[in-house]
């Protein structure tokens, strides 16, 4: 599958998923969390993946969270179907199949320490 808000790689068993906004600190907007929940539905089923790391582009920050200037744009409604999806995306990481480690690496804000609390094991730096 061909994503454009996160990077994807594996290394033998890893598959490395790579939050990918590093211009506004890998702020969550909604396809990113769809691409990140889409991402561990297909890891899930792949046989040849063992685990999931999860971590941040760039070097100042994991994720500074939702990303305010889209939830500014969007309706009552909008906001609504965005909370619930961000809701069904974090618990799909926390009983994942297959282990998530959070490799957070610089600032971790508010939907990012959701998504962080989230998973199996974190690593900080």
């Amino acid at each position: 599958m061909s994503f454009e808000m996160i990077k994807t790689d594996q290394v033998d068993r890893v598959a490395i998923v790579t939050l990918n906004r590093p211009e506004v600190l890998n702020a969550l907007n909604l396809q990113l969390v769809r691409e990140v929940d889409e991402f561990v539905t297909e890891a899930e089923q792949d046989d040849s993946i063992g685990i999931i790391v999860i971590t941040g582009a760039g070097d100042r920050a994991f994720s500074a969270g939702a990303d305010i200037h889209e939830n500014r744009e969007n309706n009552d409604e909008e906001r609504a179907a965005g909370a619930a999806t961000r809701a069904e995306y974090t618990w799909h990481l926390a009983v994942s199949s297959k282990p998530v480690i959070g490799a957070i690496n610089g600032l971790c804000y508010g939907g990012g320490t959701v998504m962080a609390t989230s998973l199996d094991f974190l690593m900080g730096s």
